[in-house]
């Protein structure tokens, strides 16, 4: 049985998974012209399949509307007003990183809210921002450079006396990163981070009574390999600027002398130990993570030295800070301020000290505060109206146990489709996880992929909770809580240095498998496993530096799980790249690899992978000689003999780095061998869908579509994910005829 990311896209015809006592257990079902045990499996030539692809007919898919919409809301911040005695409540919704993005400035002293569009190609998201002596709050992001060069970073400023954000323009050429920090200095100048080529973080000064940049510092701290990570915070005191730089080969403290430009490394630290900068105007101190139980160091940052903490006393004198003359925050409730089909959000507030009495109150009836209403606990509401929402494309698809489809878009709104009656069900955003695979576990489906591989188990059954609380009195239990629908169990990460969990398969002891790889300060690969009956995750990746793992595959009734990867840097040897990439074979029983086979010598990943029989494993990759052509090949999983490699004449996908394996948004994931109905697996050429039989390795051209999306089956229909619109295609599969190859 063949599971990757959306495994359940296999149909009842070829596939059943029981559930019985909070346990998954695969039972495996092949239908149609799999090999029988001890036959020859030879390959068959085809040379008529050029022709035959070249004019594959024109498919024509239904559109069945477009069932995931949504919008992000991550960013929220506080600005205090001129008055210092209110607050301004900014929320940030944006479809994409880098837009459509709309603020709504929210005036908690008047109740007036104003709705502005923000500059596209921005990404606010992650943005620097510091509060001004002068009141006002300046944020840093990249975009596209206007002076020639490929990014630029921008400064916007939010005047809270007016509740409008104004773009000042770029400041920075050529500097841009995915974290770019603002700190204020005690000279009442903005300094700022962020990313520059060749590996390097940069540093500079914006004057606010100038309005532009008035020193540029360069290229800061050691280069690194794959690309420089600002730390989240940066530090600064009157005489030195703390940047924390990373990830690969190490993360770094460096303190620059604002004077003379002068640069320092203060602490060097493993990749997989990331210091953080704590800003405690007018200076900062630095957070260091140590291994295994014992406590983390802690130290000031002054006058260019690290200092041991002693005590909460820092080494310099007292200064006043653009935040002293605000009274405290308020509090802020988020649970209702994902808008619903009309545009309608809501946002609660209550002041700090309502928020110290409700405490208070709680404790002294001993949690009786839950019982009362939200005007009794000090809460405000105020609505916004006309909120954003939009179709996104379709991650892939995966069929449920009771016939019905689930599907995501992202981050944004996840669905289920009913292909009887034709109805879509919007469930609601699944804050933390962009769905790579999903897998159907008995009545439930149990999805992973970024960040850090969360192992996320949703039943269908029941409601969903997550993003759907109501008000604060009533908010939707946390998504790790056993109440919350879906529920996050955990995250592979820890074990495994996965970034992304791209593909799952059921093994024979009842686990659920993952593969995926990392990013930023590891790019290979790792192998875990998620048990729904004992909740317990593990894996490891050590065996698998060095290679990406990017499908998987079910082999021998679950006992041999088949890896399929993508060469990367293998950092157990000085991040040297293998020649070629391997399969590598995971026996269940024993708990470890067994096996490790190079199915095509120099190729830089074994690509798509399918059980063709329960020894048997069917592949489909690169042809390392000919770009514009491809290979199947045929592997004994018992053996590790590769019984063929048969040429095909047409490459399997037009960006020929994207097939073999990279990372992309799960929404342009087309390419996997997907079981049929028939038994065949059905994949694309380029953009060309054809059914492969495992018994011979013939392929069977079905037809071509313009854009592509990976094939989900439901009986003989196919549903295809990777656009905005839910796209079907009715009785795809052809009848056998008793004089072809099937």
């Amino acid at each position: 049985m063949h599971h990757t990311k959306g495994s359940g896209r296999l149909t009842g015809a070829t596939r059943k998974v029981g559930w019985s006592a909070g346990v998954c257990a695969a039972f495996i079902v092949l239908a149609g012209p799999g090999a029988a045990i001890g036959e020859p499996w030879r390959a068959l030539e085809q040379p008529e399949l050029k022709q035959a692809l070249e004019i594959a007919p024109v498919l024509k898919t239904e559109s069945l509307g477009e069932p995931a919409r949504g919008v992000n809301t991550w960013e929220h911040w506080l600005v205090p007003n001129p008055d210092g005695r209110t607050w301004d409540a900014l929320q940030v919704y944006f479809k994409e990183y880098y837009g459509p993005t709309w603020l709504y400035a929210v005036d908690l002293g008047t109740g007036q809210v104003k709705k502005q569009r923000l500059p596209d190609k921005r990404q606010f998201y992650l943005s620097g921002r510091a509060l001004g002596f002068d009141g006002k709050y300046y944020i840093a992001t990249p975009g596209p450079g206007k002076e020639g060069s490929a990014w630029g970073m921008f400064m916007h400023v939010y005047d809270p006396a007016t509740n409008t954000l104004e773009e000042r323009g770029e400041i920075v050429p050529g500097l841009g990163g995915e974290v770019r920090p603002l700190v204020v200095g005690p000279d009442g100048r903005i300094y700022g981070t962020g990313s520059r080529d060749k590996g390097r973080l940069g540093l500079y000064i914006y004057d606010p009574k100038l309005n532009r940049v008035v020193k540029d510092f360069g290229p800061i701290g050691p280069s690194h390999p794959n690309g420089a990570w600002s730390g989240y915070v940066m530090g600064i005191d009157d005489t030195h600027v703390y940047l924390v730089s990373g990830m690969i080969p190490s993360w770094y403290l460096v303190a620059v002398n604002i004077e003379t430009g002068q640069q320092k490394v203060l602490l060097e630290m493993p990749t997989d130990v990331r210091m953080e900068t704590v800003e405690s105007f007018p200076g900062a101190w630095l957070q260091v993570p140590q291994h295994g139980d014992t406590p983390q160091k802690d130290y000031w940052l002054y006058h260019g030295e690290m200092i041991a903490k002693a005590n909460d006393t820092p080494p310099w004198p007292k200064r006043p800070s653009p935040w002293d003359k605000a009274i405290p925050k308020p509090e802020l409730y988020w649970d209702q301020i994902h808008p619903d089909a009309e545009g309608h959000a809501k946002l609660w507030y209550r002041s700090a000290e309502h928020a110290q009495r409700a405490k208070e109150r709680g404790k002294a009836t001993e949690g009786a505060a839950a019982d009362m209403t939200v005007e009794e606990l000090g809460w405000k509401s105020v609505p916004l109206e006309g909120v954003e929402t939009y179709a996104v494309p379709i991650c892939p698809l995966v069929l449920m146990h009771d016939g019905r489809l689930y599907g995501t878009g992202g981050y944004h709104g996840n669905f289920i489709f009913d292909p009887k009656t034709g109805q879509t069900v919007p469930l609601g955003r699944n804050n933390g996880l962009w769905a790579y695979t999903n897998i159907v576990c008995g009545d439930k489906v149990v999805s992973s992929g970024y960040p850090a591989g969360p192992i996320v188990v949703f039943d269908p059954r029941l409601p969903w909770t997550v993003t759907r609380g109501g008000p604060p009195n009533r908010p939707a239990p946390w998504r790790t809580h056993p109440a919350s629908n879906p529920r996050e169990m955990g995250s592979l990460g820890k074990d495994t240095r996965v970034a992304i969990a791209h593909c799952s398969a059921m093994g024979a002891d009842g686990r659920i498998y993952f593969g995926g790889f990392g990013e930023r300060n590891y790019t290979a690969g790792g192998f875990g496993w998620y048990d729904p009956k004992t909740e317990k995750i593990g894996g490891f990746w050590k065996p698998l530096s060095g290679h990406a793992v990017f499908w998987l595959a079910s082999l021998q009734g679950g006992r041999l799980i088949a890896m399929s990867t993508r060469v990367a840097p293998n950092e157990t040897q000085g991040s040297r790249t293998p020649d070629e990439a391997r399969l590598f074979f995971y026996d269940v029983n024993e708990g470890r690899i067994v096996r490790e086979v190079v199915p095509v010598p120099k190729a830089p990943g074994t690509g798509l992978i399918f059980d063709a029989a329960p020894d048997r494993l069917l592949g489909l990759t690169v042809d390392p000689e000919h770009a514009d052509g491809s290979l199947l090949y045929g592997v004994d999983a018992a053996t590790g003999d590769v019984l063929f490699r048969k040429a095909l004449p047409w490459p399997v996908s037009s960006q020929r780095r994207h097939w073999y394996g990279c990372w992309v948004d799960s929404q342009e994931e087309y390419y996997d061998l997907v079981r049929g109905p028939d038994g065949f697996a059905w994949t694309w050429l380029k953009n060309v869908l054809v059914r492969i039989n495992p018994k011979d390795a013939s392929v069977h051209v079905v037809g071509k579509i313009d854009r592509l999306g990976l094939p989900t089956f439901v009986g003989n229909d196919v549903y295809f994910s990777g656009i905005e619109q839910l796209r079907r295609i009715r009785n795809i599969v052809p009848a056998p005829s008793p004089l072809s190859h099937e």
